[in-house]
């Protein structure tokens, strides 16, 4: 007969075999629901290639299964909704390379996924107009329906992650349709229009001024490679002649009412030339109306 001590011993032999029998189980239902969502993924037409970097570079980051699954997620939202899906494995390829906890980078994802479905909302009746048809349409621009949707929707998502209002946002696309651009503007003209709104200084106190600012643009000709110089430029300018990013804006339009070529535009502004002559000319009236300025 057995004594007490030698149950005790018997018992936790039996809790040992049990745990280490039920582990691998364990371990492999883990696995099992990472395989699960794997084919989901692909089934709704996401590449197995974007799937196995990012489970590849995952596991040699040691990112755990759970995490994994979280950080897929977003990507099969959006494959779902037929929305591009490709900035998710993108985002998360720079997040595993630069080692940010796994925990942030699901909430940008999962921000860049609800974001995207609200710019759909926008762009998807805006793209249907046949303004943009006919944009489309004219030979030598590159870029067909699909694609150009799909860039639209990254940029107004951008926009609203970076917290542009949205119906100016909507207003805008409304206008940029409506104008008398859409005869000359190209379809990266217009996406780098939109992208580069709530990079501009005045897109947080002033997102109207901000639109208009693109829109008048258009009109007045810049290109796409000009467009995207335009918040950096304006930043300069901003610091060269210590006026309010308002004023800047207000001296960038008025030298596109004088009829100056993009180019020189952004020279003036990037030498702190806001009324187009030497450094801090300012044109007459400009701070007038504006807080804390002295009229001139």
């Amino acid at each position: 007969m057995k004594s007490p001590k030698q149950h005790i011993i018997s018992l936790k032999g039996l809790l040992l075999i049990l745990f280490i029998s039920v582990n691998p189980f364990i371990a492999i239902a883990q696995e099992g629901s990472l395989f699960d969502l794997m084919e989901h993924a692909r089934t709704v037409g996401i590449e197995q290639e974007k799937l196995h970097n990012l489970q590849t570079r995952a596991q040699r980051n040691g990112i755990s299964n759970a995490d994994l699954m979280a950080i897929i997620k977003p990507a099969i939202i959006m494959a779902e909704q037929n929305l591009p899906y490709a900035v998710i494995f993108d985002k998360a390829f720079e997040g595993i390379s630069k080692r940010i906890a796994s925990v942030q980078m699901q909430s940008v994802l999962n921000s860049i996924a609800e974001n995207s479905a609200e710019a759909a909302q926008l762009v998807d009746p805006w793209i249907d107009r046949p303004e943009i048809g006919r944009l489309l349409a004219r030979s030598g621009n590159g870029m067909d329906h699909d694609a150009f949707r799909n860039d639209m929707i990254k940029a107004g998502s951008k926009g609203l992650m970076n917290n542009f209002d949205r119906d100016v946002l909507e207003s805008t696309l409304e206008s940029v349709a409506a104008s008398s651009a859409m005869a000359h503007a190209s379809p990266s003209g217009i996406f780098t229009a939109i992208n580069i709104l709530s990079d501009l200084p005045t897109a947080a106190k002033e997102p109207t001024q901000s639109a208009r600012m693109v829109l008048n643009a258009l009109e007045g000709g810049f290109n796409a490679s000009e467009l995207q110089k335009l918040p950096g430029v304006m930043s300069m300018a901003e610091r060269k002649s210590q006026l309010p990013a308002q004023a800047v804006a207000i001296g960038f339009t008025q030298q596109l009412q004088e009829g100056l070529p993009a180019s020189q535009i952004l020279n003036n502004l990037f030498n702190g030339d806001i009324g187009g002559g030497p450094p801090g000319n300012i044109i007459p009236g400009l701070n007038r109306g504006i807080p804390g300025m002295v009229e001139i």
